[in-house]
Parts: C-alpha cells; sequence; structure tokens
C-alpha cells in the first residue's frame, strides 16, 4: 500500500481480455478457477461435517451446525454483497475507461468488510443463547450451537474481507488468485479440523468448539492472504491510505448492486430459519437431514452454477460498460445452456447414488433415510435452477441489483416458504423437503419475464461500436456522456 499519489487504475491484459475473447474460450477459463475455488469451499463443509459426525451425540452435532448455518449465511450475504458490489462496480469501469475510479474502490473493499464484519461479531458475541434458539435451536440442541457461535463469531471480520477482496480481483478478470486464496483457506480449515476436534498431536480434544477455532483460523489466513496479494503491486491496483476513507459515493455505488445481493443472501438464512423452525416439529433427525443435504447439493452445484456465476458476471459488467449488449447476451445464453445440460447430469448421477454418498457421514439409519430423501428432492429441479443462478449474475453483472434481488425473493420467500407450510402440513417432514424444488419449478417463468423485460431496453441492437469516454474528476463528478447513450 502506498502513501504517494495513486495512479489510476491499471487495465492488465486479464481485463480487457472481457472485450475481446471468444465468449466459450473466455467463460471456461474464468470459470475453473471459481469452480475449483467453489469445490474446495463446499467440499470443507462435507468434510467438517464428516468429522462432526464422528463425534459423541454425532446427530446433535450436526443439527448444531445446521441450526447456526442461517447465521454464518448471514455473514456470508454481507461478505458476498460487498465483493459482489466492488466485482460489478470496478468492472464498469473499467468497460467504460473510468480508470479514476478503480483505486478508490479498491480501498474500499479493505475499510467495508472490516467494519461490517467487526459489527456482526460484536452482536453475536453479545447475545449467542438468544440468536441460537432465533435460528431454531431446540433445548437439546442449544448448548452445542452456542458453544460453536462463541468462537467461530471471532472470524467474521476476517470472512468478509476474504470474500470482497475475492470480489475485487473477479472484477479485473482475475478468478484464479480467489481460487488460491480459498484453496488455502479451506484446506488449512480441513486440515486442522480432526486435529483440534480429537486432540491428535496431545492437543486438548476441543470437539465441535475445535471446528470451530478451525474455521477461525482458516479466515484469518485467507484474508491475510489476499491483503498480501493486494499490496504486492501485482493485482492492477495500487492504493493510498486516503483510498481507505469510507465517502457516501462510492459506498451507494458499491451498494446499488451489493445491498440487494445481500439481501439475496440473507433470504437463504430466513428461509433456512424457517426450514429449522418447522422441521423442529420431526426431530433433530429432521433438521440434521436437511443440513447433511445441504452441504451435498452445495458440492454439487459448486461444479456448475457457483463458479459460473463468478466468471459470467465481469464478462457481463465489462461489456454492459462497454456498450456491447450482443456480446453480453451471448454470454448468458451460453452459460445457461451449458450449465443447465451439466446440471442435468450431475443431478441424475447424485439421484441415482445418493443412499451411498449420505451413508458415508453418518451412520444413523433414520437420518440416512431422511437425507437421501431430501437430497433426491433439491436434485430434481437441479437443471432449472442454474438458469435462473445465471440470469441473477447477468443482472448483478449490468448493475440491476434490485431486478436479481426480485428473481431470488420470489423463488425463495414468495414461493418456497408457502410450499414449506403447506406441504409440511400434509406431508410432514418429507413434505418440507419438497418444497423447495417446487419454488424452483414455479420461479423459473417469473425469472424468464424478469429477463425479457431486461432484453428489450438492452437489446443486442443498440450496442455501442466503441465505449463512450467518461471521465471522473478527483472529486467524484462524472462528465455526461454523449447525448442518446445510455450510461451503465
Amino acid at each position: 500500500m502506498s502513501n504517494s499519489p495513486s495512479p489510476a487504475g491499471q487495465v492488465t491484459k486479464r481485463t480487457s481480455d472481457l472485450g475481446v475473447l471468444p465468449l466459450g474460450r473466455l467463460l471456461i477459463s474464468l470459470s475453473i478457477p471459481s469452480i475449483i475455488g467453489m469445490l474446495v469451499m463446499s467440499l470443507y463443509n462435507l468434510v467438517d461435517t464428516f468429522w462432526v459426525g464422528r463425534l459423541p451425540e454425532s446427530t446433535v452435532a450436526i443439527a448444531a451446525l445446521t441450526v447456526l448455518f442461517p447465521l454464518q449465511m448471514v455473514a456470508g450475504a454481507l461478505g458476498a454483497g460487498t465483493g459482489v458490489g466492488v466485482s460489478s462496480l470496478v468492472a464498469r469501469r473499467f468497460g467504460a475507461q473510468r480508470l479514476s475510479e478503480v483505486s478508490p474502490v479498491a480501498g474500499h473493499a479493505v475499510a467495508l468488510p472490516a467494519v461490517l464484519g467487526l459489527m456482526l461479531a460484536a452482536i453475536s458475541l453479545a447475545a449467542p443463547r438468544e440468536l441460537v434458539r432465533l435460528f431454531g435451536a431446540t433445548p437439546e440442541i442449544a448448548p452445542v450451537a452456542t458453544s460453536y457461535l462463541l468462537i467461530v463469531a471471532f472470524g467474521f471480520p476476517f470472512l468478509l474481507s476474504m470474500m470482497t477482496l475475492n470480489g475485487l480481483y473477479r472484477g479485473a478478470g482475475n478468478t484464479f488468485t480467489p481460487m488460491v486464496i480459498m484453496v488455502v483457506s479451506a484446506g488449512t480449515n480441513a486440515l486442522l479440523d480432526p486435529v483440534l476436534m480429537f486432540g491428535w498431536g496431545g492437543l486438548p480434544a476441543l470437539g465441535i468448539q475445535g471446528a470451530a477455532l478451525a474455521t477461525v483460523i482458516a479466515q484469518v489466513g485467507g484474508a491475510g492472504l489476499a491483503l498480501l496479494y493486494l499490496c504486492s503491486g501485482r493485482s492492477g491496483y495500487q492504493i493510498t491510505v486516503r483510498d481507505l476513507a469510507l465517502r457516501a459515493g462510492i459506498v451507494r455505488d458499491i451498494a446499488q448492486v451489493g445491498a440487494p445481493a445481500a439481501v439475496m443472501h440473507s433470504v437463504g438464512s430466513v428461509v433456512g430459519t424457517t426450514f429449522n423452525w418447522v422441521l423442529a416439529g420431526f426431530g433433530a433427525e429432521a433438521i440434521a437431514a436437511q443440513g447433511l443435504s445441504l452441504r451435498i447439493v452445495m458440492v454439487v452445484i459448486s461444479f456448475i452454477g457457483g463458479g459460473v456465476h463468478q466468471g459470467l458476471m465481469p464478462i457481463v459488467a465489462y461489456n454492459f460498460g462497454a456498450r456491447s449488449y450482443r456480446r453480453m447476451w451471448r454470454a448468458y445464453r451460453a452459460a445457461a445452456l451449458g450449465t443447465s445440460t451439466i446440471g442435468l447430469g450431475l443431478a441424475t448421477t447424485t439421484f441415482l447414488l445418493a443412499s451411498q454418498i449420505v451413508g458415508l457421514f453418518t451412520p444413523d439409519p433414520d437420518l440416512v433415510r431422511l437425507a437421501v430423501i431430501a437430497l433426491r428432492l433439491r436434485m430434481a429441479t437441479l437443471f432449472l435452477v442454474e438458469p435462473q443462478m445465471m440470469g441473477v449474475a447477468s443482472l448483478q453483472g449490468m448493475g440491476k441489483g434490485l431486478h436479481a434481488m426480485l428473481v431470488t425473493l420470489v423463488r425463495q420467500v414468495g414461493l418456497v416458504i408457502p410450499a414449506l407450510f403447506l406441504l409440511s402440513h400434509y406431508y410432514g417432514a418429507v413434505g418440507a423437503f419438497a418444497a423447495q424444488p417446487v419454488a424452483d419449478t414455479l420461479s423459473a417463468a417469473v425469472t424468464a419475464v424478469i429477463l425479457v423485460s431486461v432484453y428489450r431496453r438492452y437489446p443486442p441492437s443498440a450496442s455501442a461500436v466503441r465505449p463512450p469516454a467518461v471521465d471522473v474528476e478527483e472529486t467524484g463528478a462524472a462528465v455526461a456522456p454523449t447525448a442518446g447513450s445510455t450510461e451503465p
């Protein structure tokens, strides 16, 4: 980090490639590192569950992780929101050649997640017992969940920082560095889990608290590695101390996409908590089955949707900033068709092998039976979910955060929660597990309507030959683009 005046953001070859490389090659090159990173993180969650399943009272321990999953989703939502907001903003600025704005945005990628993470950690540590009850813990589960939360909360600022800085690098077309950071962090976590949980090497056996401590150590390491790369001079960003001061205008620009993205991810927390409340009426096994099946689904999705989502968004954002709408929509179409096709194959394989997969994580026959049902139901509509995820990524890249949020709210709130209460009333825990695939099917039509409306506003025929010349003074006031153009 430099104390001298910051030069404009550097347009590296990786950044300029967003507008010129063949789309198939570009999507693959950007998506594969993100897929690997997402896959490693998802596999860590399974490894964590594997070791927790070896603890005494393993079903209660897995249920405790499931109860706290919505709170961790809130932390992830804040990190995803700032990361997506920063990524979309810098990619659009690079595409529009507004380079003088890039370094201040990079400074906010350091300061903003630190502030938000400290606030979330303080809230979690101030009222841990109340929070675990809020998220659906029964009296049997609450003590275990509380002991986990009292440690894992210290990692929230580092988790948010790692996720936001990874978003900053993706916005410049660099998906390799975020992959390395996530692999190192998840690998550290996976290695430390059994050591701290079972007291290997003469260390005290900490049980589920050991899993929490391993998570915190890994998040500290990941955030440190991400910050080290930013300061190395190789990231394409050079920031000054002045860039770290939060400015209302830049925070607003990040929040334009980031706040709806955070709400979208937080909705998952609300839905997860609602599932916990409903499933609590059917016993700890039902809650544990939901959590175990969800972790397996996350691994399957990480092979396609999550990684391609992160690869597609900077392509859309850069070309939207350059007003190359034809290329932007071609990128969406390629991503949607490709992920839907691959998703169908992966879902079929997982459906057929569900019993064997679930059996790896628990010896409890009741838990296995319920988790297999939950997993197969979630797999049934995966091929419909992928085009919707690519639509959300494209809307975020265009800066249409509210549109992206609407797609998610309709699917996760407007459809899944009513289905959850209705189906669980008539069909018990199995009906609850069926709520998500029912919502996925109905929301596909809603997503199509929203995308068509945006397509009509930015049709391929409106593509500009060259991006508009736009500059930004140090005060942040932009010179208006030429008359008749659309400012991204």
